[in-house]
């Protein structure tokens, strides 16, 4: 069925960017239509009728932040550097994350403690996890064979850690807005790998 009437008088990629952002700060539950409404310049009917209902909204939003932070986070990975340039780069923009002026830290984590059970975010949350799984894994098995690392684990494995390790000081540092927690947390990981 296709729908009739008034064409968009707005950018639909622009007030995606804008929802996304709305979503980063205040996550999917502290994130009202009223905060989507004020960040995006539209009504709740306007944001309906082109993302739907606030969980398809969020669930595009979630799709955005993936394709625009995890990739690029994913990129940190591969560049042409050694292995420790390249994983500091990566925690570095983690670090980031968790102190900029809003301290939103990242909305993937933040997702998956919110909604990650929820089958309707399920595949996106996945989705992001495997691209960053992915890429660690791959660095860490490249680093290995240029024996970067000393650790003989497996490269999933070390990977799993990375990102474990991550979330959490990530976690804490913008639930205590200290990004110092973070930074300690990745200078003792960055010690015990490279």
């Amino acid at each position: 069925m296709t729908r009739t009437g008034r064409p968009r008088s707005f950018d639909e990629d622009t007030a995606l960017q804008a929802a996304m952002t709305a979503f980063w700060e205040g996550g999917y539950t502290g994130t009202t239509y009223r905060d989507l409404e004020q960040a995006t310049g539209l009504r709740r009917q306007s944001l309906t009728y082109a993302f739907g209902e606030k969980p398809d909204l969020f669930r595009r939003a979630l799709a955005l932040y993936i394709d625009q932070r995890v990739r690029k986070a994913c990129a940190l990975l591969a560049q042409d550097a050694p292995f420790r340039d390249n994983l500091s780069a990566l925690l570095n923009a983690w670090e980031a994350d968790a102190s900029s002026g809003n301290g939103h830290g990242c909305l993937l984590v933040r997702a998956t403690a919110e909604v990650g059970l929820d089958p309707h975010m399920t595949s996106e949350i996945r989705r992001g996890d495997t691209l960053l799984l992915q890429a660690l894994t791959q660095a860490f098995d490249r680093a290995q064979l240029a024996g970067e690392v000393p650790s003989a684990a497996p490269p999933e494995a070390l990977a799993r850690l990375v990102i474990s390790v991550g979330n959490g000081a990530m976690t804490q540092a913008v639930a205590r807005q200290d990004p110092e927690v973070s930074r300690a947390a990745h200078d003792a990981l960055l010690s015990l790998l490279t």
